[in-house]
């Protein structure tokens, strides 16, 4: 089930096969199977690269064992509800924080960040033609994501692939339209509990490695959408970090995360409607996101936990990283104050490419309100929209 210890890495099998059977055997088309099949091939062979250097990591950096991650902060929330703006403009602070880049979490080893620095710094010295292709090659990989989450391998990102890897990560789905058969890869924090542990001991080793690689002295700040499924074992290995929780009206962030998924899944699976029970899966991965936080905020201390609305967020970034920075009794120096003002200005000129409805996807209003309440109620919504 693993490969030597779980912090070296960590794959459940069972887990894929059972992926691999409901993608390929019980639900077959060709087109799918072989999209699938080459996604494995493509896990399998940088696993293999980052399991080979991951053990080389633990003969020349094994003191990296040591590093210390003191009051992480974990940027919270529903799906397309703000995080990575809000993690992309807490980034800019770099003196502050470690994160991760996409290169980061795809490939976690130390000596691989040491590779990559060496040839950035060769690339500096002879016109960035290296970068200049990562760049070309990120539009030929992420063509469509513009106006709904802007991806490249240097940008900083959630911590997701990490978990990709050991095969619970809803991003799997992804690839996977029937999220029902394997709705476990949801809620990471229900399984049995020797996995879970595994799962987390990779996690914390690979932040660890983030943490070394990057500054041994700074706070290590993650935006993770899919880890509100495993909010319970992230309290367990950091009991004292700091969460920020974005919410956002369930009327727009629901059809806004079901028409995520009809990028990837209109390429694989063009048969699958847009008012089928697969689409509708999505959107009940987002009411039971936002049941399960509301369950499990009452755990964090109310000093370690900040809610922000969204709309706050998108109308004046500024001052709502000020709040949070207040909260946690953090500092803004003048560079990052700066950088903060001129993000501001861009932003009032910022209007979303992105267009969604529930209806589109077999879902109504009524549905969503008579699940989510509560929600409406606690963060004053008001009238239904959508």
């Amino acid at each position: 089930m693993s490969f030597l210890h779980s912090s070296i890495f960590f794959i459940h099998f069972r887990l894929f096969g059972k992926l691999i059977y409901h993608q390929c055997i019980k639900n077959f088309t060709l087109r799918r199977t072989v999209i699938t099949l080459g996604f494995l091939l493509t896990i399998i062979l940088s696993a293999s690269m980052v399991f080979v250097f991951r053990l080389l990591d633990e003969i020349f950096f094994f003191s990296y064992r040591t590093q210390e991650v003191k009051q992480p902060i974990f940027i919270i929330s529903n799906p397309r509800s703000g995080t990575t703006f809000t993690h992309r403009l807490m980034c800019m602070d770099e003196d502050k924080y470690a994160f991760t880049s996409l290169y980061h979490t795809t490939f976690p080893s130390i000596t691989l960040f040491k590779v990559v620095n060496v040839f950035s710094r060769l690339d500096n010295k002879i016109g960035h033609p290296m970068e200049k292709g990562i760049k070309a090659l990120d539009k030929i990989l992420f063509k469509g994501w513009e106006n709904i989450h802007p991806m490249g391998w240097g940008k900083s990102e959630e911590d997701e692939a990490m978990y990709v890897y050991t095969g619970y990560s809803a991003g799997m789905f992804f690839l996977s339209p029937f999220i029902k058969d394997v709705y476990e890869i949801v809620f990471p924090d229900t399984v049995d509990e020797k996995v879970r542990k595994k799962i987390m001991n990779f996690y914390t080793n690979s932040i660890q490695r983030v943490m070394f690689a990057q500054g041994h002295n700074k706070i290590f700040l993650s935006k993770n959408v899919m880890s509100t499924g495993r909010l319970k074992s992230l309290n367990e290995a950091y009991p004292d970090a700091r969460y920020i929780y974005l919410v956002r009206n369930p009327m727009e962030a629901i059809p806004s995360l079901m028409s995520m998924f009809s990028i990837p899944w209109n390429f694989h699976s063009p048969e699958i409607k847009y008012d089928s029970p697969e689409f509708r899966a999505v959107g009940t991965i987002g009411i039971d996101y936002y049941k399960y936080f509301n369950k499990f905020k009452n755990r964090i201390d109310p000093k370690n936990m900040i809610t922000v609305n969204y709309e706050d967020l998108v109308n004046n970034p500024k001052e709502t990283i000020e709040k949070i920075y207040d909260h946690f009794d953090l500092e803004i120096d003048e560079k990052y104050n700066q950088k903060l003002s001129a993000i501001t200005k861009k932003q009032k000129s910022y209007t979303s490419g992105h267009d969604y409805s529930l209806e589109q996807f077999g879902m109504t209003s009524e549905q969503v309100y008579k699940e989510l309440d509560f929600i409406f109620e606690e963060y004053d919504f008001g009238v239904l929209q959508g």
